[in-house]
């Protein structure tokens, strides 16, 4: 293993399990703000995290880890364009706020939701994978189903549910087979749900 390697893994073994911890809470705060600048940052620093993770999934491969950050922002990019289009459509009629509506109850499921994942990773450890990155796994489902509940009606939202869904069926695959060939399909994969999210929130504006 070549030298760099051999660092990037140890880094990546010293600071996966507070980049799970990261993605949870970046998550929480793309669902607990409403204001959509936050929102995006907060995505662009999820990827961040997930790109860590990466590393440690391709331990001998960090051009892969890399690749994943890019796709990502690329990602975010297109859904920053979109959200900026459909908010100067709907100055007028959809005032900026700050945080995201019946905050307190949302607050009540943060704090079930890290209970649940935390137990979960516990009691059900997933197979050939280590627990922070099982751990990880788990905080993204539970976010996933979080956006998918929610009652905005913004597709974006939802979007980056099935964005982190994806995320978490990734980390758990590549971690026990990090084929190149089905990290390419999932990089399509992610590249078309981003583009499809896009799609809808600008469609909603002609609507």
């Amino acid at each position: 293993m070549r030298p760099f390697s051999l660092w990037l893994e140890r880094f990546s073994q010293f600071v996966s399990l507070p980049a799970a911890w990261g993605i949870f809470l970046t998550g929480a705060l793309i669902y607990i703000v409403s204001e959509w600048r936050i929102r995006f940052l907060a995505l662009i620093v999820q990827y961040a995290f997930i790109g860590v993770l990466f590393a440690r999934v391709f331990d001998t491969r960090p051009e892969m880890a890399l690749m994943k950050i890019v796709v990502g922002w690329l990602i975010c990019g297109a859904l920053l364009l979109s959200e900026r289009i459909r908010r100067v459509e709907q100055r007028e009629l959809e005032p900026v706020g700050r945080w995201a509506a019946n905050l307190p109850f949302r607050f009540l499921l943060l704090i079930t939701a890290t209970v649940v994942a935390r137990l979960a990773s516990q009691r059900f450890a997933l197979p050939y994978v280590s627990p922070d990155l099982g751990l990880a796994c788990f905080l993204l489902v539970v976010l996933a189903v979080l956006f998918f509940g929610t009652e905005e009606e913004d597709p974006g939202v939802v979007g980056i549910g099935v964005l982190n869904l994806l995320a978490a069926l990734e980390i758990f695959y590549f971690a026990q087979d990090p084929g190149l060939l089905v990290s390419g399909l999932m990089v399509s994969l992610n590249l078309l749900v981003g583009l499809a999210i896009s799609y809808l929130t600008v469609a909603e504006v002609a609507v």
